[in-house]
């Protein structure tokens, strides 16, 4: 049994980002960081609810500058955890008991801002979850090496520009491997290897269980 990441309000919705896509009759290509967090404001509030995801492996054309390029001339799209849209601030909770494997700011545009990834389990069988685009002041309320209990807070959501220039949301991605990667692990990845980050990053979706899995992982159309 896991403890609530966010405390939402049970009515929560889940968006549709995916290339093409429209919020609210508008295309949300090219949409700068307030454009598309009013659309995602107004979509949360024509549903009642102040809660929204965006979903695990969802291909995406929000992943707009150089850093998301690679030496073939393809760019990362695949998404690789679960986003959960609230307000700037709401707490964040470890959903697992601990350690604070890495804390850091990644402070270039669109990256993950303020950063925290845990370690659990035993030597055996550990794992991480990471969760970006937080809080500044999060940099002060958590430490590497710290342990933590499972419902402690150890984060709030941050704000633009300083969460890496995002709509107010956390992106929360499990990681069986940091390939010593450290805050670098990326959360989004190329179509063309999606299969082999898939396995490193697994659907978080049963940490969410107000909402099936099925919602929470993008099924391409057939």
């Amino acid at each position: 049994m896991t403890e609530a990441i966010i405390a939402t309000d049970g009515k929560a919705i889940v968006l549709d980002l995916s290339t093409g896509a429209e919020l609210c009759g508008q295309s949300i290509a090219g949409l700068d960081v307030a454009e598309l967090g009013a659309l995602i404001n107004r979509k949360m509030e024509q549903a009642g609810t102040r809660f929204a995801f965006g979903r695990w492996a969802e291909p995406r054309e929000l992943y707009s500058n150089d850093d998301f390029a690679s030496a073939s001339g393809e760019s990362r799209t695949i998404h690789l955890g679960v986003d959960l849209f609230c307000a700037a601030n709401t707490p964040v909770h470890a959903p697992l008991d601990g350690v604070v494997e890495h804390i850091a700011n990644n402070d270039r545009e669109l990256d993950y801002g303020p950063l925290v990834i845990l370690r659990h389990g035993s030597t055996s069988d550990t794992f991480f979850t990471l969760y970006g685009h937080l809080s500044l002041d999060t940099l002060e309320r958590v430490s590497a090496g710290q342990a933590v209990s499972a419902g402690e807070q150890i984060a709030s959501v941050g704000v633009p520009p300083t969460n890496g220039n995002w709509p107010p949301h956390l992106h929360f991605q499990v990681i069986r491997d940091l390939l010593d990667r450290g805050v670098d692990f990326p959360g989004v990845a190329l179509k063309s290897e999606q299969d082999y980050w898939f396995e490193l990053s697994p659907s978080p979706a049963s940490f969410f269980p107000e909402v099936s899995a099925s919602e929470l992982e993008y099924q391409a159309c057939s």
